[in-house]
């Protein structure tokens, strides 16, 4: 695999992150499920061929924020970078002063993911408002992690 660096999102990533973004039916931008993207609060991972992986978050209040995205191109699925983005987020969050981060997700393998690797425990669930995500699936799980307790990222 090739060699990839985590940095802030820049504008020129768009067309990249959406093309990622696409892979996992999370480009519909805005839309009623993701009004708007802040770049500030967004991480690619850039390789040579370009954009690999997209992860964000949001303050949603002085001391919670809510991811926006993550999504990896299905060639680099299985890599660690969504476990990177994932804590890159995290860290960010809470440098920026979170102790929670919520997320809302449809996949069960990913929700398996969240809750292993991240302490994450199911808080609720939502209607989804259009396609966004799993067309199959209908309703958000909704996700929320101590950012308090968590130790930050593991060493590679």
């Amino acid at each position: 695999m090739t060699d990839y660096v985590i940095n802030t999102a820049d504008p020129l990533d768009w067309p990249g992150m959406l093309c990622v973004l696409q892979t996992a039916n999370l480009h519909h931008i805005p839309s009623p499920e993701m009004p708007g993207l802040a770049l500030e609060t967004t991480f690619v991972a850039r390789n040579g061929e370009g954009i690999a992986g997209v992860g964000g978050f949001k303050m949603t209040g002085p001391k919670a924020a809510k991811t926006t995205l993550l999504a990896v191109h299905p060639n680099y699925r299985g890599s660690p970078i969504g476990r990177q983005l994932q804590e890159q987020r995290m860290a960010a969050a809470k440098a920026a002063g979170a102790e929670t981060l919520t997320t809302n997700c449809d996949l069960p393998a990913v929700i398996n993911w969240y809750k292993r690797l991240f302490g994450y425990r199911e808080v609720g669930n939502l209607p989804k408002l259009h396609s966004f995500g799993d067309p199959d699936i209908d309703r958000w799980t909704t996700l929320e992690t101590d950012l308090m307790a968590w130790s930050g990222p593991r060493s590679a």
